[in-house]
């Protein structure tokens, strides 16, 4: 139902595009108002790289276990817009106005994990060259900042001020895909320093702060959205993981688990935020689904009845069109029920990934089960 729905709703023939909750005052109010003023045409819509990423390995897991043609004719069609849409130097641009100016290196590599998906399953190379290209600029434009004996990836080109574990768990995912797919170690060059500076930013709870403040003349941020952003780091880190059999990462990842296990609530949903269980953002409940599904399949048992619970939250915030509520009890009594594709593409990923159970399915083929496959393509 979520595909269908995506596929009629946000999808132009080669990209997924729509609004986007955005930041500072839309984030904070004027989501609200064009939602429940929605007959306005607020002419807000985006192109995000994250989006077309998450479409585009959503529609190779559905192709590879359904075999329907139309799923690998939707991935081939995005991968082919996002290398149209790169620079010259590599990288793309980011959609939003407030930023514009920025080049950020979650969207650089969420561009390149479609494309290197593409790669694998077609075998043609402009897909590969895409991704080298952008590996090419993070190594010489964005780069790293030490952090002690480690190293923290940049968020933006041009920035160096902050030491955030959230991108460096995505570019640990990224080196290892690239390793993976050119059959060359040298990539993974950075990964030592990248997990050395994460298991100096991981707490004793197993909670990474939002910003690790790596020196008294820098800035820190203990928490922010924690439960979704951790997750996001351990589905990182897992991947990183499955793909190099690097040790270094699985008590990272076992104290991660422990700490979003405390963040679902008994109805299944993720809390927003440490101290927060009110606000409810279903993205978010996706993602701490999806993690707590692979834990057994990388050596760590106990999180099953945890990934059932997240997808029956999931599910039954689902409508009959396919389209998932975003979110309810924003600021006690608001709810934001616009469309986002970025936000609707992950938990598309992400409700797959609940019944692919850590298995890859570039190499394995794995079957989905009969609910989530409903749930997600019809």
């Amino acid at each position: 139902m979520l595909h269908r729905y995506l596929a009629a709703t946000h999808w132009t023939g080669d990209a997924l595009i729509g609004p986007d909750p955005g930041i500072r005052l839309n984030y904070r109010i004027g989501r609200f108002i064009k939602g429940y003023l929605n007959r306005l045409p607020w002419n807000d819509d985006v192109y995000f790289l994250q989006a077309q990423g998450y479409w585009i390995l959503a529609n190779w897991a559905l192709f590879a276990t359904t075999h329907d043609e139309p799923h690998r004719t939707l991935a081939r069609r995005c991968s082919e817009r996002v290398l149209s849409e790169q620079r010259e130097d590599g990288a793309w641009n980011y959609p939003l106005r407030a930023w514009a100016e920025r080049t950020a290196t979650v969207e650089g590599i969420w561009a390149s994990l479609g494309l290197l998906e593409t790669y694998r399953q077609t075998g043609e190379t402009a897909y590969l060259s895409g991704a080298v290209r952008w590996h090419q600029f993070l190594s010489a434009k964005i780069g790293y900042v030490r952090v002690g004996d480690g190293l923290a990836v940049n968020y933006f080109a041009g920035y160096r001020d902050h030491a955030v574990p959230n991108n460096s768990t995505d570019a640990l995912r990224f080196l290892a895909e690239m390793a993976e797919a050119t059959h060359d170690d040298s990539y993974l060059e950075p990964c030592g320093g990248l997990l050395r500076f994460l298991l100096k930013a991981q707490k004793p709870s197993g909670e990474f702060p939002y910003i690790f403040q790596k020196d008294a003349h820098s800035e820190g941020r203990p928490h922010f959205q924690c439960y979704q952003y951790n997750a996001f780091q351990c589905f990182g880190l897992m991947s990183y993981y499955e793909i190099t059999g690097d040790g270094t990462a699985l008590p990272i990842i076992t104290g991660l688990l422990s700490f979003l296990r405390q963040g679902l609530a008994a109805d299944g949903h993720a809390h927003y935020m440490c101290g927060d269980a009110s606000r409810t953002i279903t993205y978010h409940t996706a993602v701490l689904g999806a993690v707590f599904a692979r834990a057994g399949g990388i050596g760590v048992p106990g999180y099953d009845d945890a990934a059932e619970r997240a997808l029956r939250y999931v599910l039954s915030v689902q409508e009959p069109g396919g389209r998932l509520i975003h979110s309810q009890r924003d600021y006690r009594v608001l709810s934001d029920r616009r469309s986002y594709p970025r936000y609707q593409a992950m938990i598309l990923y992400h409700l797959l990934i609940q019944y692919l159970r850590g298995e890859r399915w570039s190499s394995s083929r794995s079957r989905l089960s009969a609910p989530a496959c409903a749930a997600a393509e019809r």
